[in-house]
Protein backbone atom coordinates (compact mmCIF):
# COMPACT_ATOMS: atom_id res chain seq x y z
CA UNK A 1 0.00 0.00 0.00
CA UNK A 2 2.99 2.33 0.32
CA UNK A 3 4.31 1.78 -3.20
CA UNK A 4 2.86 4.98 -4.64
CA UNK A 5 3.23 7.18 -1.58
CA UNK A 6 5.90 9.65 -0.50
CA UNK A 7 7.58 6.78 1.37
CA UNK A 8 7.50 3.78 -0.99
CA UNK A 9 10.39 1.87 0.59
CA UNK A 10 8.41 -0.27 3.05
CA UNK A 11 6.52 -1.83 0.13
CA UNK A 12 9.70 -3.63 -0.96
CA UNK A 13 9.28 -6.29 1.73
CA UNK A 14 6.03 -7.37 0.08
CA UNK A 15 7.18 -6.75 -3.48
CA UNK A 16 9.96 -9.36 -3.38
CA UNK A 17 7.75 -12.45 -2.82
CA UNK A 18 4.93 -11.03 -4.95
CA UNK A 19 7.13 -11.03 -8.05
CA UNK A 20 7.32 -14.82 -8.15
CA UNK A 21 4.06 -15.76 -6.44
CA UNK A 22 2.19 -16.68 -9.66
CA UNK A 23 4.72 -16.78 -12.53
CA UNK A 24 2.09 -17.14 -15.26
CA UNK A 25 0.08 -14.08 -14.17
CA UNK A 26 1.81 -11.22 -15.94
CA UNK A 27 0.16 -8.36 -14.09
CA UNK A 28 0.96 -9.79 -10.68
CA UNK A 29 4.55 -10.38 -11.74
CA UNK A 30 4.74 -6.82 -13.03
CA UNK A 31 3.27 -5.04 -10.01
CA UNK A 32 6.44 -4.95 -7.84
CA UNK A 33 8.11 -2.83 -10.52
CA UNK A 34 6.03 0.15 -9.46
CA UNK A 35 7.86 0.02 -6.14
CA UNK A 36 11.23 -0.73 -7.74
CA UNK A 37 10.96 2.34 -9.97
CA UNK A 38 10.00 4.55 -7.06
CA UNK A 39 13.01 3.56 -4.95
CA UNK A 40 15.53 3.26 -7.77
CA UNK A 41 15.89 -0.51 -8.04
CA UNK A 42 15.91 -0.24 -11.80
CA UNK A 43 17.26 -3.65 -12.69
CA UNK A 44 14.60 -5.27 -10.52
CA UNK A 45 12.07 -3.25 -12.51
CA UNK A 46 13.59 -4.54 -15.73
CA UNK A 47 13.46 -8.15 -14.55
CA UNK A 48 9.88 -7.93 -13.27
CA UNK A 49 8.58 -6.56 -16.54
CA UNK A 50 10.61 -8.95 -18.67
CA UNK A 51 8.96 -11.78 -16.76
CA UNK A 52 5.57 -10.13 -17.17
CA UNK A 53 6.07 -9.67 -20.91
CA UNK A 54 7.19 -13.26 -21.28
CA UNK A 55 3.98 -14.32 -19.53
CA UNK A 56 2.04 -12.18 -21.98
CA UNK A 57 3.75 -13.98 -24.85
CA UNK A 58 3.11 -17.41 -23.30
CA UNK A 59 -0.59 -16.56 -23.13
CA UNK A 60 -0.80 -16.95 -26.90
CA UNK A 61 -0.13 -20.68 -26.46
CA UNK A 62 -2.21 -21.07 -23.33
CA UNK A 63 0.65 -21.04 -20.81
CA UNK A 64 0.02 -17.70 -19.13
CA UNK A 65 -2.36 -14.79 -18.65
CA UNK A 66 -1.89 -11.63 -20.71
CA UNK A 67 -3.00 -8.58 -18.74
CA UNK A 68 -2.05 -5.05 -19.88
CA UNK A 69 0.86 -6.18 -22.10
CA UNK A 70 1.37 -2.67 -23.48
CA UNK A 71 1.66 -1.32 -19.94
CA UNK A 72 4.24 -4.01 -19.14
CA UNK A 73 6.26 -3.01 -22.20
CA UNK A 74 6.07 0.66 -21.25
CA UNK A 75 7.29 -0.09 -17.74
CA UNK A 76 10.03 -2.28 -19.19
CA UNK A 77 11.37 0.32 -21.60
CA UNK A 78 11.19 3.00 -18.90
CA UNK A 79 13.21 0.98 -16.39
CA UNK A 80 15.69 -0.25 -19.00
CA UNK A 81 16.19 3.27 -20.36
CA UNK A 82 16.91 4.56 -16.88
CA UNK A 83 19.24 1.64 -16.12
CA UNK A 84 21.11 2.09 -19.43
CA UNK A 85 20.18 -1.31 -20.82
CA UNK A 86 19.79 -0.25 -24.44
CA UNK A 87 19.18 -3.64 -26.01
CA UNK A 88 16.23 -4.36 -23.73
CA UNK A 89 14.83 -0.82 -23.92
CA UNK A 90 14.96 -0.63 -27.71
CA UNK A 91 13.49 -4.11 -28.11
CA UNK A 92 10.66 -3.17 -25.75
CA UNK A 93 10.07 -0.03 -27.84
CA UNK A 94 9.92 -2.16 -31.00
CA UNK A 95 7.58 -4.65 -29.34
CA UNK A 96 5.38 -1.77 -28.18
CA UNK A 97 5.19 -0.54 -31.78
CA UNK A 98 4.36 -4.03 -33.01
CA UNK A 99 1.65 -4.45 -30.38
CA UNK A 100 0.03 -1.02 -30.73
CA UNK A 101 1.00 0.17 -34.20
CA UNK A 102 2.52 3.25 -32.54
CA UNK A 103 6.23 3.95 -33.16
CA UNK A 104 6.58 6.70 -30.53
CA UNK A 105 8.43 4.62 -27.96
CA UNK A 106 10.52 2.91 -30.60
CA UNK A 107 12.06 6.23 -31.65
CA UNK A 108 12.27 7.59 -28.08
CA UNK A 109 14.26 4.59 -26.88
CA UNK A 110 16.55 4.95 -29.88
CA UNK A 111 17.02 8.64 -29.08
CA UNK A 112 17.78 7.94 -25.42
CA UNK A 113 20.69 5.75 -26.53
CA UNK A 114 21.97 7.84 -29.42
CA UNK A 115 20.97 5.44 -32.20
CA UNK A 116 20.19 8.26 -34.61
CA UNK A 117 20.69 6.42 -37.89
CA UNK A 118 18.12 3.87 -36.72
CA UNK A 119 15.62 6.61 -35.91
CA UNK A 120 15.72 7.74 -39.52
CA UNK A 121 14.78 4.20 -40.58
CA UNK A 122 11.52 4.35 -38.60
CA UNK A 123 9.36 5.91 -41.29
CA UNK A 124 5.91 5.16 -39.89
CA UNK A 125 4.61 8.33 -38.21
CA UNK A 126 2.01 7.71 -35.45
CA UNK A 127 -1.54 8.76 -36.16
CA UNK A 128 -2.34 10.48 -32.87
CA UNK A 129 -1.09 14.06 -32.67
CA UNK A 130 0.98 13.94 -29.48
CA UNK A 131 2.62 10.66 -30.44
CA UNK A 132 3.33 12.04 -33.92
CA UNK A 133 4.86 15.10 -32.27
CA UNK A 134 7.38 12.87 -30.50
CA UNK A 135 8.15 11.11 -33.78
CA UNK A 136 8.86 14.56 -35.28
CA UNK A 137 11.03 15.38 -32.26
CA UNK A 138 13.08 12.21 -32.69
CA UNK A 139 13.43 12.70 -36.44
CA UNK A 140 14.56 16.29 -35.95
CA UNK A 141 17.08 15.28 -33.30
CA UNK A 142 18.45 12.55 -35.58
CA UNK A 143 18.69 14.96 -38.51
CA UNK A 144 20.59 17.40 -36.30
CA UNK A 145 23.08 14.71 -35.30
CA UNK A 146 23.45 13.85 -39.00
CA UNK A 147 24.46 17.47 -39.67
CA UNK A 148 21.20 18.42 -41.41
CA UNK A 149 20.39 21.60 -39.51
CA UNK A 150 17.65 22.82 -41.83
CA UNK A 151 15.72 19.56 -41.51
CA UNK A 152 16.14 19.70 -37.72
CA UNK A 153 14.61 23.18 -37.71
CA UNK A 154 11.76 21.98 -39.93
CA UNK A 155 10.90 19.18 -37.52
CA UNK A 156 11.19 21.58 -34.58
CA UNK A 157 8.58 23.82 -36.22
CA UNK A 158 6.27 20.80 -36.54
CA UNK A 159 6.73 19.88 -32.88
CA UNK A 160 5.99 23.46 -31.81
CA UNK A 161 2.93 23.60 -34.06
CA UNK A 162 1.47 20.49 -32.45
CA UNK A 163 2.47 21.70 -29.00
CA UNK A 164 0.53 24.94 -29.37
CA UNK A 165 -2.50 23.76 -31.37
CA UNK A 166 -3.30 20.18 -30.40
CA UNK A 167 -6.22 19.55 -28.06
CA UNK A 168 -5.28 15.90 -27.71
CA UNK A 169 -3.44 14.27 -24.84
CA UNK A 170 -1.40 11.15 -24.17
CA UNK A 171 -2.58 9.12 -21.20
CA UNK A 172 -4.20 12.25 -19.85
CA UNK A 173 -1.11 14.44 -20.27
CA UNK A 174 -1.79 17.43 -22.56
CA UNK A 175 0.16 18.04 -25.73
CA UNK A 176 1.31 21.45 -24.52
CA UNK A 177 3.11 19.92 -21.53
CA UNK A 178 4.62 16.82 -23.11
CA UNK A 179 5.66 18.42 -26.37
CA UNK A 180 6.91 21.42 -24.42
CA UNK A 181 9.60 19.07 -23.12
CA UNK A 182 10.39 17.82 -26.60
CA UNK A 183 10.49 21.22 -28.30
CA UNK A 184 12.64 22.68 -25.53
CA UNK A 185 15.17 19.85 -25.82
CA UNK A 186 15.33 19.94 -29.62
CA UNK A 187 15.56 23.72 -29.77
CA UNK A 188 18.24 23.67 -27.09
CA UNK A 189 20.31 21.15 -29.03
CA UNK A 190 19.95 23.18 -32.22
CA UNK A 191 21.11 26.33 -30.45
CA UNK A 192 23.95 24.47 -28.74
CA UNK A 193 25.07 23.16 -32.13
CA UNK A 194 25.33 26.67 -33.62
CA UNK A 195 27.16 28.00 -30.56
CA UNK A 196 24.35 29.92 -28.86
CA UNK A 197 24.96 28.75 -25.29
CA UNK A 198 22.72 31.36 -23.68
CA UNK A 199 19.81 30.49 -25.95
CA UNK A 200 20.39 26.77 -25.44
CA UNK A 201 20.33 27.14 -21.67
CA UNK A 202 17.05 29.05 -21.87
CA UNK A 203 15.52 26.37 -24.11
CA UNK A 204 16.58 23.55 -21.81
CA UNK A 205 15.24 25.43 -18.80
CA UNK A 206 11.92 25.71 -20.64
CA UNK A 207 12.00 21.96 -21.21
CA UNK A 208 12.65 21.36 -17.50
CA UNK A 209 9.76 23.63 -16.56
CA UNK A 210 7.43 21.62 -18.81
CA UNK A 211 8.84 18.35 -17.48
CA UNK A 212 8.08 19.46 -13.92
CA UNK A 213 4.48 20.14 -14.94
CA UNK A 214 3.88 16.51 -15.94
CA UNK A 215 1.50 15.03 -13.41
CA UNK A 216 2.27 11.87 -11.47
CA UNK A 217 2.01 8.74 -13.55
CA UNK A 218 3.42 5.20 -13.46
CA UNK A 219 5.33 4.78 -15.53
CA UNK A 220 6.08 8.35 -16.50
CA UNK A 221 5.15 9.14 -20.11
CA UNK A 222 8.75 9.98 -21.09
CA UNK A 223 11.71 7.64 -20.70
CA UNK A 224 14.15 10.50 -20.07
CA UNK A 225 14.36 13.65 -17.98
CA UNK A 226 14.91 17.14 -19.39
CA UNK A 227 17.45 17.86 -16.65
CA UNK A 228 19.83 15.46 -18.37
CA UNK A 229 20.06 18.00 -21.19
CA UNK A 230 20.14 21.08 -18.96
CA UNK A 231 22.88 19.64 -16.75
CA UNK A 232 25.01 18.66 -19.75
CA UNK A 233 24.63 22.15 -21.20
CA UNK A 234 25.56 23.75 -17.90
CA UNK A 235 28.72 21.66 -17.83
CA UNK A 236 29.53 22.72 -21.41
CA UNK A 237 29.00 26.34 -20.40
CA UNK A 238 31.37 26.10 -17.42
CA UNK A 239 28.51 26.24 -14.91
CA UNK A 240 29.58 23.24 -12.84
CA UNK A 241 27.95 24.38 -9.59
CA UNK A 242 24.64 24.87 -11.36
CA UNK A 243 25.01 21.48 -13.03
CA UNK A 244 25.64 19.86 -9.66
CA UNK A 245 22.38 21.33 -8.36
CA UNK A 246 20.52 20.19 -11.49
CA UNK A 247 21.68 16.59 -11.16
CA UNK A 248 21.05 16.45 -7.43
CA UNK A 249 17.50 17.63 -8.04
CA UNK A 250 17.00 14.99 -10.73
CA UNK A 251 18.27 12.25 -8.44
CA UNK A 252 15.53 13.13 -5.97
CA UNK A 253 13.05 12.20 -8.70
CA UNK A 254 14.85 9.07 -9.93
CA UNK A 255 17.05 7.61 -7.22
CA UNK A 256 20.24 5.79 -8.24
CA UNK A 257 19.78 7.00 -11.81
CA UNK A 258 23.13 6.54 -13.53
CA UNK A 259 22.61 9.26 -16.13
CA UNK A 260 22.41 11.85 -13.35
CA UNK A 261 25.09 10.18 -11.24
CA UNK A 262 27.51 10.51 -14.16
CA UNK A 263 26.60 14.17 -14.59
CA UNK A 264 26.99 14.76 -10.87
CA UNK A 265 30.40 13.08 -10.89
CA UNK A 266 31.48 15.31 -13.80
CA UNK A 267 30.16 18.44 -12.06
CA UNK A 268 32.02 17.63 -8.86
CA UNK A 269 35.27 16.98 -10.74
CA UNK A 270 34.91 20.27 -12.59
CA UNK A 271 34.74 22.07 -9.24
CA UNK A 272 37.66 20.18 -7.76
CA UNK A 273 35.37 18.46 -5.27
CA UNK A 274 35.78 14.84 -4.16
CA UNK A 275 33.63 12.30 -5.99
CA UNK A 276 33.78 9.49 -3.47
CA UNK A 277 30.10 9.87 -2.62
CA UNK A 278 29.03 9.07 -6.18
CA UNK A 279 31.78 6.79 -7.51
CA UNK A 280 30.44 3.67 -5.82
CA UNK A 281 26.83 4.53 -6.61
CA UNK A 282 27.70 5.04 -10.27
CA UNK A 283 29.57 1.76 -10.51
CA UNK A 284 26.58 -0.06 -9.05
CA UNK A 285 24.09 1.84 -11.22
CA UNK A 286 25.90 0.80 -14.40
CA UNK A 287 26.57 -2.80 -13.36
CA UNK A 288 24.34 -4.19 -16.12
CA UNK A 289 24.71 -1.36 -18.62
CA UNK A 290 25.42 -2.23 -22.24
CA UNK A 291 26.07 1.29 -23.54
CA UNK A 292 29.05 3.59 -23.08
CA UNK A 293 28.20 7.24 -22.53
CA UNK A 294 30.22 10.42 -22.09
CA UNK A 295 27.45 12.73 -20.90
CA UNK A 296 23.92 12.58 -19.51
CA UNK A 297 22.51 12.84 -23.02
CA UNK A 298 23.57 11.89 -26.54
Amino acid sequence: ATGSTANPGPASDCAVPLASAVPGASHLTHMPSHTWNEIGRWNDGVRANLQAWHSDLKASIGEGFAIYPDHNLHMLLFAASTHRQAAIAVQAGKDYAKSTGDTMYHVLTLLRFGRFDEILEVTKRPEREVNAGFWDFAQGYAKLRAGELDFARLYLSRVKQTETTSKQSFRGHPAKTLLGVASGILEGEILRTIGDKKGALAAFERAVKADDEIEYDEPEPLNFDARHWLGAMQLDAGMAAEAEATYRTELKEHAHNGWSLLGLQQALKAQGKPTTEVDGQLEKAWARSDTWIRASRF
